[in-house]
Order: C-alpha cells, then structure tokens, then sequence
C-alpha cells in the first residue's frame, strides 16, 4: 500500500510523458526497445518517487539511470542460434522508431513461473501534474 500511494503522489505532480525509441538492445535475459526522455519529465517523477517513498525506496537510492527500455522478449534458456540473435539486435541498434507518450504509471512485479515471465499489475496512477509545455510557458511568463 505504501508504494502505491507514493506511485499516486509522484505521479500527480508529473503530466504525460514522452520518450524518443531509439532502437534494441541485448542482455542475457532479454531483448529490450530503448527509448531517451524528450524532456525532463521521466527523470522528475523518478526523483519525486525516490521522495514519497522516503526509506522504501533503498534500492533506487543514488541511482542515476542512463538507460529507458521496455522489455520485449524474455529468455527461459538460450535462444536457440545466439549469434544470430546478437547480429540482429546489433543491426538495430540505432534505429528511429518514433515515440511514445505515457499518461499513467503501472506499478509491476514480476516473477518466474517455470517457463515464463508473469506481471500483476499492483498499482495504477494517472500522470495527472504539469505538462512540460506547459511548465515551460509558465517559466516563460514569469520572466
């Protein structure tokens, strides 16, 4: 309950955002989309997270994180034919495919049940704050 109450705080004090997909990526674990923040919008609600969750948020605690993705593939075991995989992945890389704005927050866990990756949803929050447009104009009038 505390970590969704501190998604519904952050998450008011943040608008929509949208991020750049900027191509794939490897780990051994799986194949992610990388995306780069259009503004600093995604790097904000981390920070006000880190604040509503005080002494529960330990594990993010100093993280600066230099890398946004979306898992796409989860690996159970080694893909079949890894060379392949590592030259298709590297093919792309770097590749423009758009962007992607978010309105809400899921708060997620996950775990491993024998042949594949489950998510339960345990929280929803919309991000209901600011715009960063419209953070700007006001910045901009108060001058």
């Amino acid at each position: 309950m505390r970590y969704q109450t501190a998604l519904r705080q952050a998450s008011a004090r943040v608008g929509s955002i949208r991020l750049e997909l900027t191509g794939l990526t490897l780990t051994p674990a799986s194949v992610m989309l990388c995306a780069s923040p259009s503004d600093p919008t995604v790097e904000r609600l981390a920070e006000y997270l880190a604040e509503e969750l005080a002494d529960d948020g330990w594990f993010e605690a100093g993280f600066n994180r230099d890398i946004w993705y979306s898992n796409l593939v989860h690996f159970t075991r080694l893909p079949a034919d890894p060379w392949a995989l590592i030259e298709w992945v590297s093919a792309r890389r770097n590749l423009d495919l758009g962007s992607s704005v978010h309105t809400y927050a899921d708060l997620v866990a996950w775990k491993f049940n024998n042949r594949h990756m489950v998510s339960a949803t345990l929280g929803r929050a919309e991000l209901s704050g600011p715009t960063a447009d419209a953070r700007s104009r006001s910045s901009g009038r108060s001058r």
